[in-house]
C-alpha cells in the first residue's frame, strides 16, 4: 500500500456511520458549494485562482526580498512581524500593507468580485524594498526565481495538531461534520493547500540551502530572542542588543495586540483589514502551544499520533505538541 492507502487503513472504517467514499463525497459537494478548486493535485479556494499561480512563474524576485512561507495557521503574521522589525533595524513606523496581501491570493470574500480586487502578486510587486512576502505556497507553485535569486526564505512550521485547531477556528471547513471528520480530512490532506506533512516536508528537504532558514513555531515561543537574532543573522542584519530586545518586547503576543489595536483604533476599517482574515476573524487568537488538548479527545489524539508517526518517520523533524 502506498502512503495514502496506509492512512486511510488506520482510520476507522466507518466515521460517524459513514464510509470513506460518503465522507469524500460529501466533501467534494461542499468544497463546490465554495468555490474551491484543484491544480496539480491540489486543492485551493476561489480567492486563490489559477491565474495567479500561473502568473507567479514570472513574478519578479529582487535579491534583498525575504520570503515568509507557511503551512496556513503556523505563524504567519507573526513572522511577518518580526522581519519587519528586523528589516527596519527595531523601528515599528513600516508599511503594514504587507499584512492585507498574500503572494498568490487575491484578497477578497465574494468570489463575484474575483476580477475587480488586485491580486496579491501585482500589489507585492508595486512594493517598496526591502519587500517581506507572505505565502503559503507549495514548493512546486513558489516563483522559480527563487531559485537563482539572493532573497531569503524563512520557512516556519507549526505542530499540526495546533495547525488543525487554529484552522477550523478560522475557517469551519464543513461546518455539519463532526471533529472526528475535520480530522479524517486533514490527516488525508484535503484542506486548502494540501497536506501539511507534503507541505512542511517537502521544506524541511531545503534547509541546508543556504538562503533558506527552517523556523518551529514552538522554538518562537520557547526562545523568542534567541530566534530573533537566528533570523536577523539569516537575512543579514547584525543588531545591537538593545534592538533585539526592543524588537522582542514588540512581538510579544500582548505587544502584537496592542500594535492591532492601535491599527483599527487609527484607521477604523482599513486597520481592521490589516489585522482580521477574509471572514472577518482576527489573525491573533491565543498564540499558544497545546491548545489543540482543548478540542482533541484521547482518541481522537491517539488516531492523529499513529498518521504522524507514519508521516515523519525517518525524516528527522521532530515537534513539541505541549511546552
Amino acid at each position: 500500500m502506498d502512503v495514502t492507502e496506509q492512512i486511510q487503513a488506520m482510520m476507522p472504517d466507518l466515521i460517524n456511520g459513514k464510509t470513506h467514499r460518503q465522507l469524500e463525497e460529501e466533501l467534494v459537494t461542499y468544497d463546490r458549494s465554495i468555490g474551491c478548486h484543484v491544480v496539480d493535485g491540489v486543492k485551493f479556494p476561489f480567492y486563490v485562482p489559477r491565474s495567479n499561480l500561473e502568473a507567479l512563474k514570472t513574478f519578479e524576485v529582487r535579491d534583498n526580498d525575504v520570503f515568509v512561507i507557511t503551512y496556513p495557521k503556523s505563524g504567519t503574521h507573526w513572522m511577518g512581524e518580526i522581519l519587519h522589525f528586523i528589516l527596519h533595524e527595531g523601528k515599528g513606523d513600516f508599511d503594514r500593507s504587507f499584512m492585507a496581501y498574500s503572494l498568490e491570493c487575491t484578497l477578497v470574500g465574494d468570489q463575484t468580485k474575483l476580477d475587480s480586487v488586485t491580486p496579491g502578486y501585482k500589489a507585492i510587486a508595486a512594493m517598496k524594498s526591502p519587500r517581506c512576502i507572505l505565502t503559503h505556497c507549495l514548493e512546486r507553485f513558489r516563483p522559480p526565481q527563487l531559485l537563482s535569486k539572493n532573497a531569503k526564505v524563512v520557512y516556519v512550521a507549526r505542530n499540526p495538531k495546533d495547525v488543525l485547531k487554529s484552522w477550523l477556528h478560522n475557517v469551519d471547513m464543513a461546518p455539519q461534520w463532526t471533529f472526528d471528520e475535520k480530522v479524517w480530512a486533514f490527516c488525508q490532506g484535503k484542506f486548502f493547500y494540501g497536506s501539511w506533512f507534503d507541505h512542511v516536508l517537502s521544506y524541511w528537504r531545503q534547509r541546508a540551502c543556504a538562503n533558506f532558514l527552517f523556523v518551529k513555531y514552538e522554538d518562537l515561543h520557547k526562545d523568542l530572542k534567541g530566534s530573533i537574532c537566528k533570523i536577523a543573522k539569516h537575512v543579514g542584519k547584525d543588531l545591537p542588543d538593545d534592538i533585539i530586545d526592543s524588537i522582542v518586547e514588540s512581538v510579544t503576543f500582548s505587544g502584537m495586540q496592542s500594535t492591532y489595536q492601535q491599527l483599527e483604533d487609527n484607521l477604523g476599517e482599513e486597520g481592521k483589514r490589516l489585522t482580521h482574515s477574509l471572514r472577518n476573524k482576527p489573525y491573533l487568537r491565543k498564540g499558544q502551544v497545546g491548545d489543540w488538548k482543548n478540542t482533541f479527545t484521547v482518541a481522537q489524539s491517539a488516531l492523529f499520533d499513529k498518521v504522524y508517526a507514519l508521516r515523519m518517520e525517518g525524516t528527522g523533524l521532530e515537534f513539541d505538541f505541549e511546552i
